[in-house]
């Protein structure tokens, strides 16, 4: 018997990935926004109208940091994309309420949660740039 595994299948690298979820996710909100806007009987929301871009600039930002961090830890993207993520949620939830007549504060959990995901994300990101440089001196050292 014979096993093998085809080495001909080619995968999308990490940033190019982020890049296509980020993308479809920007355009999603962006269709969905303006066609939620459209059947709400002239209210208006800047949350509901900036919706997209909350996906943009995190998608655009975590792009960059890929783009200098490669190698950037599995824990620190989750992160990020889970803070981006509760973002968005904020903002669709008070885009909703506000073309829906009311105000809300129901939507200040979604701020302070996703600025400690991205604070956290940040945190590992710094954490890990700092074990990496240290490693890498005490290889230096001992090498000598």
């Amino acid at each position: 018997m014979i096993l093998s595994i085809s080495v001909t299948k080619q995968t999308l690298s990490r940033s190019r990935k982020t890049a296509i979820v980020y993308l479809f996710l920007t355009f999603f909100f962006f269709i969905f926004s303006r066609i939620y806007i459209s059947l709400s009987y002239g209210e208006l929301s800047f949350f509901m109208n900036y919706l997209f871009l909350v996906p943009l600039i995190g998608g655009a930002s975590i792009l960059i940091i890929l783009h200098f961090l490669p190698s950037l830890s599995r824990v620190s993207f989750n992160l990020w994309n889970s803070g981006i993520a509760i973002f968005t949620s904020g903002f669709l939830l008070r885009g909703i309420i506000n073309l829906s007549g009311r105000s809300t504060t129901l939507d200040k959990p979604y701020w302070l949660l996703g600025s400690i995901f991205l604070l956290f994300s940040l945190m590992s990101i710094v954490f890990t740039l700092f074990v990496s440089k240290n490693e890498l001196k005490n290889k230096l050292d001992t090498s000598r």
